[in-house]
């Protein structure tokens, strides 16, 4: 269940997410929807998550004009 502390960000412009082994999800989309930036690393089960070709987390991030995993970018558009 999500914390209710994730409930109101609606002007979260960056996020970094790390050490964090046993994290295997996102907080909703609706969450993350004004995210120019996010970095996760030390993170192996959402790393697996977020990957385009499998994960259950991408449409999550998929819209983010920067996302990071690991020290590689995974995803590199222009933000509007």
């Amino acid at each position: 269940m999500l914390s209710k502390g994730f409930q109101d960000l609606t002007s979260l412009k960056e996020l970094d997410i790390g050490e964090c082994p046993k994290l295997t999800s996102l907080p909703d989309k609706d969450v993350l929807h004004s995210l120019g930036y996010l970095h996760i690393y030390s993170c192996p089960l959402l790393k697996e998550e977020c990957l385009s070709d499998k994960g259950q987390e991408w449409s999550k991030i998929s819209h983010i004009p920067l996302v990071e995993i690991n020290g590689k970018i995974v995803i590199l558009r222009e933000s509007n």
